[in-house]
């Protein structure tokens, strides 16, 4: 027995040797730490200490050949769902001291990539026989480059202090003289802080108010978002072990968070119910008609702006002179140059038709998608008040035109699901030139039908309160209510193997148009739940009085958030390091720092601009002291954004 097997292993041995090959080759013994890192940084303040010292951010690719390690790369690459391009490869590297650059390269030129392509064509092949197929120089930076300060700059810093001094003196004012209850200028007014102050604490918090828990809701899908976009800039940046990111697809909890956007099907929802219901409770005494219309894209339009422009101001003039770094330039200073270029699309409110690439503050999307959810939504509500009996009709057509819409452009656009499509070489892009995202997640056809629901919500309850009907003792709604949030969360897991597998194009359509709106559908029925107080630990879930003012926020919290992200990620000198420890104080963090610098938005700039607003715009005298009685006289914005409560009733 013993010598067949000694004669099965030479025959063995004799055939690898005619083949040329070893038992190490057959093997392949390659790993994930086999691979070239894929991001590396060297010290950027190390590096630039010197005067003549230059660094440089690039990328550049891998030439492909036939070696077996770079066809273990690009097998590894080719699960795109959820591994990085590693043939793709990207450093901050002091090419003064690695690769001989000196300060006539700093302009990039030709000169520059080659000599760059030459440097790391040497150390990738002497470190893993591979070699540099192409290169690409991002930008090069010197111990004295910095942005200069503009014309521009001192224009929106002028402004700036002039609105802070205006606040200022407003309060200081009427800190000397209180007025007299319902005496005082209504303009000054709306400028002191003390009054702003109070309305961020109480206002709109009145017991009774049935608008009460969409200020938690808003709360809690904006720490929901920043946990998403916290796991999206360790995926951008120059993370040390980019494995973290894909290993996160196989994690049950961390996965959860590349699908948590169907959250922010709450604010398209929530932005539905209150436009359609304060509309129905409008048209019950006042005359609507198409000149309406105008008049509510106005409102709307001074409702969001004054908060738009200022972080859109700060972010093209003063933000990029707050700091520096190796990626600074990536991240803050290409945001101050797009700004400058494409301020216009936001402005205009129709930042999601434009390239998401290629937008300012791209985190604003929601507002041009929101904005023409809600002019659709005005145009259709407007038809039913004309024709009452054809609401029914119309309202169950538009529901099922917003579920085919998503459905066929999916499949015939052969879309991935939405899930899938934040995969880790699309954060990286930020999410550029990403179909599925631009034309499923960002666009207005792909959230209609959340927002819509939102709607059939509002006429539901609205027709529950006009018939009377006490759905507050109802079992089944009862029970509906406490199964809404595990449903909701279930929606949460659907696809969870999407990442593993190639959906089919019929497979795809039917994610892309159910998964969401079940979502949506779950927080349709919590909302109808909680306004007849179905189950005291939800109700109180979303009534705790902390909640309130952190919830009206929210919306400055969104604009800000992004900027927060991009200054911390900007002047980050090394890579970093990911851990589940590191994540949670990275999102812990980017909580509380955009809700500290989301204070000042709000007393100086948000809740001023809602005070003008109502005087403007608002209801007469009498009607705001009615509302004061009644606890609704804050500011409060369906979804994140949109004309506020206290003026719809009046002006839509």
């Amino acid at each position: 027995m013993r010598w067949l097997v000694v004669i099965l292993i030479c025959a063995v041995n004799i055939v690898l040797a005619e083949n040329g090959t070893s038992p190490d080759a057959v093997l392949e013994p390659f790993d994930y730490y086999s691979m070239p890192a894929l991001s590396e940084l060297d010290d950027f303040d190390l590096c630039l200490r010197k005067p003549n010292s230059v660094y440089c951010i690039v990328d550049f690719e891998l030439l492909e050949d036939d070696t077996p390690l770079y066809q273990f790369i690009k097998n590894f690459s080719s699960f795109s769902y959820k591994n990085y391009k590693h043939t793709k490869l990207h450093r901050g590297v002091c090419g003064s001291e690695h690769c001989g650059l000196n300060h006539t390269h700093v302009n990039v030129s030709d000169a520059t990539a080659n000599t760059l392509k030459e440097c790391f064509n040497r150390t990738i092949h002497q470190g893993y026989g591979l070699q540099v197929d192409s290169l690409s120089v991002r930008y090069c930076k010197t111990q004295n480059d910095h942005i200069p300060v503009d014309a521009l700059d001192y224009i929106i810093g002028a402004l700036l202090l002039l609105l802070l001094f205006v606040n200022l003196g407003c309060s200081a004012y009427y800190f000397l003289w209180p007025p007299e209850r319902g005496e005082g200028n209504r303009f000054m007014l709306a400028f002191s802080v003390q009054k702003n102050w109070k309305a961020l604490k109480h206002g709109g918090s009145a017991e009774g108010g049935i608008f009460k828990c969409f200020q938690a809701m808003r709360f809690y899908t904006m720490v929901m978002i920043l946990g998403l976009h916290s796991m999206i800039f360790i995926g951008y940046g120059y993370t040390e072990n980019p494995e973290f990111i894909e290993k996160s697809y196989e994690d049950f909890f961390k996965s959860l968070l590349f699908n948590a956007r169907v959250i922010v099907q709450i604010f398209f929802v929530m932005g539905g119910f209150l436009m359609a219901y304060k509309m129905m409770v409008y048209a019950e005494t006042h005359q609507f008609s198409l000149k309406t219309v105008p008049m509510a894209i106005v409102n709307r339009w001074f409702r969001l702006m004054p908060a738009v422009l200022v972080v859109m101001g700060l972010a093209m003039t003063w933000v990029p002179h707050l700091g520096s770094g190796p990626m600074w330039d990536a991240v803050v200073k290409r945001e101050r140059d797009i700004c400058r270029q494409n301020w216009w699309q936001l402005v205009i409110l129709m930042p999601n038709l434009f390239p998401f690439e290629h937008l300012c503050l791209p985190q604003a999307w929601y507002l041009g998608t929101d904005t023409q959810l809600f002019f659709i939504t005005l145009i259709v509500l407007l038809i039913i008040w004309k024709w009452p009996k054809t609401g029914v009709p119309i309202l169950s057509s538009v529901m099922v035109i917003s579920l085919l819409i998503p459905f066929l452009q999916s499949y015939f656009m052969n879309l991935l699901p939405i899930r899938v499509s934040i995969f880790p070489e699309s954060i990286r892009d930020i999410f550029g030139y990403n179909d599925t995202f631009y034309h499923a997640y960002v666009s207005a056809q792909g959230n209609w039908a959340g927002y819509h629901l939102g709607v059939l919500t509002a006429w539901f309850y609205h027709r529950a309160q006009t018939k009377k009907w006490d759905l507050g003792e109802s079992l089944l709604l009862k029970l509906m209510f406490v199964i809404s949030i595990p449903v909701a969360f279930g929606t949460v897991l659907m696809g969870w193997d999407l990442h593993d597998r190639e959906a089919s194009a019929f497979e795809s359509a039917v994610f892309n148009t159910l998964n969401q709106n079940f979502f949506a559908l779950a927080i349709c029925v919590f909302i109808i739940g909680y306004f007849y107080k179905c189950n005291r630990v939800y109700v109180n879930s979303v009534e705790w009085g902390p909640l309130q003012p952190l919830g009206r926020m929210s919306y400055c919290a969104m604009l800000l958030h992004a900027t927060v992200l991009r200054t911390y990620g900007g002047q980050m000198r090394r890579s970093f390091y990911a851990t589940d420890y590191t994540a949670i104080m990275l999102f812990a963090g980017i909580v509380c720092t955009t809700y500290l610098w989301s204070l000042p938005l709000y007393l100086f700039v948000e809740a001023p601009a809602c005070q003008v607003q109502k005087i403007l715009f608002g209801p007469k005298r009498q009607q705001r002291e009615k509302e004061q009685e009644n606890g609704n006289s804050a500011c409060v914005k369906p979804g994140l954004s949109s004309v506020s409560v206290s003026t719809v009733s009046t002006h839509i």
